[in-house]
């Protein structure tokens, strides 16, 4: 058994718990909150050690591997006193809110040779697995990508989702997703461009996050990229296509369906995969056996969709070409 504590029990920190408990190999010694409403809720419902000290959370229970599912911008001190312990680092995407940050992060990590993984969940996909397998040594000439979501919509969605400096709005929520996954397939970002909008829902003083943005990707080996995103859709869309003269494949991240043609041929692939249970399965694995490989997204491979998430930000906010 892996001794594993998290520190964040928010909606998110409660969703990975969920998930965290069911893995056989995985005993969960002791969760940590500033928070005592969260804090309590979650210990009560996974009947698990309860901590409002870090550190002192640490020290007592001796965990191997910690989840870090805080606000970006509270890391450093976090993943500073896990690693010293030795304790491997699981940290909740985005990586940090600044290349900065992320530097300082990634040092720690590097100096403390702790193995280290973030949650780009669907790098774990066995669709993804399967698209990634068809397409190597095809040139694919465009991609055209969409996320499409209601949380503008939702009433009851937590306000801070919509507050741009705490959440970094769709780019860091959710469209780093996207551009984490096609940088896995297709390779690295050479520039970025993109515009955004709220002709649905306007800014206000608690809106300030833009309600749609579209933008275009050039990779350094001239593949082309449009994404289109939106949370003021009704329903839900998370797809990718990949289209060249030889097929035109449609991956589903959310469904985990692959779909298409290629040299002439269909094809249809699915796969229910629980995506949250199979990344911390593989960081746990990875502590058990002492085998860094089985993590599909490093610390210091994730800085680099950040960096492309921040030139895409800069994108939309100047109307400009932004080169990574």
């Amino acid at each position: 058994m892996v001794r594993m504590a998290l520190i964040g029990t928010g909606w998110q920190g409660q969703g990975l718990l969920n998930f965290l408990t069911r893995i056989d190999d995985a005993d969960v010694v002791g969760i940590c909150d500033l928070n005592e409403e969260m804090l309590n809720k979650a210990a009560n419902k996974f009947n698990v050690a309860a901590y409002s000290d870090y550190e002192k959370m640490l020290d007592e229970t001796h965990p191997e591997g910690i989840i870090i599912c805080t606000p970006p911008t509270v890391r450093v001190p976090l993943v500073r006193a896990a690693a010293e312990r030795g304790i491997h680092c699981f940290i909740e995407k985005p990586p940090a809110k600044t290349i900065e940050m992320a530097n300082k992060v990634m040092d720690i990590l590097e100096k403390n040779k702790v193995m280290n993984s973030v949650g780009f969940m669907y790098r774990y996909s066995k669709a993804v697995e399967q698209c990634t397998a068809l397409l190597e040594g095809k040139q694919v000439s465009q991609v055209r990508s969409a996320m499409l979501d209601g949380l503008a919509l939702r009433p009851n969605w937590p306000k801070w989702f919509f507050d741009k400096h705490r959440s970094g709005g769709p780019v860091f929520d959710q469209a780093i997703h996207i551009m984490d996954l096609s940088r896995y397939i297709l390779g690295e970002v050479k520039q970025v461009v993109g515009f955004q909008g709220n002709l649905v829902k306007p800014k206000t003083d608690e809106f300030t996050v833009e309600d749609s943005i579209s933008y275009l990707v050039q990779y350094e080996n001239n593949i082309l990229q449009t994404h289109t995103h939106s949370w003021v859709y009704s329903d839900h869309v998370a797809e990718l296509e990949f289209i060249s003269d030889q097929f035109h494949l449609t991956l589903d991240i959310g469904e985990g369906r692959l779909t298409g043609t290629m040299d002439g041929e269909n094809v249809s692939f699915e796969s229910e995969d629980v995506l949250y249970y199979l990344e911390l399965e593989a960081f746990i694995q990875a502590i058990k056996e002492n085998r860094p490989e089985l993590i599909k997204s490093t610390y210091a491979d994730s800085v680099k969709s950040l960096r492309v998430a921040l030139a895409v930000s800069d994108a939309l906010e100047s109307a400009k070409i932004i080169a990574l």
